[in-house]
């Protein structure tokens, strides 16, 4: 075989295995539409209207007990109560997160309470493309010994940003890194671990999920979730 040849072969092998690796590499879109067909589909999360999760877990002051209301199109609120006292409350209408415990009160309005409001309402990753959120693949990345794809999450700001990763065989969500500000203006990394998927109501959901921050580990176990139990408007209010 002559160079030119040689060259010639060299370039066509070199194209077809590109053209593999682009077949073989999702795009971020793929993967968040394999991560909602592996929790149910879009037929049936697109029927949820509101989902109620109770979750509970041990800390220095006892049984640790997470309420957690979520309901469409944007509102949530989580409330946690340490040894039978309320320690933490969040709530968010759309616009605005109320956050109130035992470390004072404050509301955010503007980018922190448009993350927070992104990540936190119901299958947050079926409402990105219409609340502006911009997804990018990063790539594979090893996350507790899984094949994961790792994606970044933007407001449509571009002043906010998370991470998920998501398993690459199963296509469920294994973790999510989160970064945001303290009362005091210090940064906060939060990173939640997802594992033991079960079905309710014919959807996936994880039922116990490790978080790590500066606070220190805590591992939360969900109870219980309730789908479409009529939650009002009036839960969620923001003064």
């Amino acid at each position: 075989m002559d160079m030119k040849k040689l060259l010639m072969l060299v370039g066509v092998l070199a194209m077809g295995s590109q053209s593999i690796l682009a077949q073989t590499t999702p795009t971020a879109s793929q993967v968040i539409d394999k991560y909602i067909a592996a929790i149910g589909g879009k037929a049936a999360l697109e029927k949820v209207t509101d989902v109620t999760t109770h979750m509970s877990s041990e800390g220095q002051r006892g049984a640790i007990m997470i309420t957690r209301k979520q309901k469409l199109p944007n509102k949530f609120s989580t409330v946690v109560n340490a040894n039978g006292t309320e320690v933490m409350r969040q709530i968010g209408n759309g616009s605005k997160v109320a956050m109130g415990g035992v470390q004072g009160s404050r509301t955010l309005e503007g980018v922190p309470a448009q993350q927070m409001t992104a990540i936190n309402i119901i299958f947050p990753e079926l409402h990105y493309a219409e609340n502006g959120v911009v997804s990018t693949l990063i790539g594979p990345e090893k996350v507790a010994n899984k094949d994961t794809y790792k994606i970044s999450h933007t407001t449509s700001d571009g002043s906010a940003t998370w991470t998920d990763n998501f398993d690459a065989v199963t296509g469920l969500k294994v973790q999510s890194v989160i970064t945001g500000k303290s009362q005091r203006g210090d940064e906060i990394t939060t990173t939640m671990a997802y594992s033991d998927y079960r079905v309710v109501n014919g959807i996936k959901f994880p039922m116990t999920i490790q978080q790590q921050s500066s606070r220190g580990p805590m591992a939360m176990t969900v109870d219980n979730v309730r789908i479409n139990r009529g939650l009002r408007d009036s839960d969620f209010r923001v003064k």
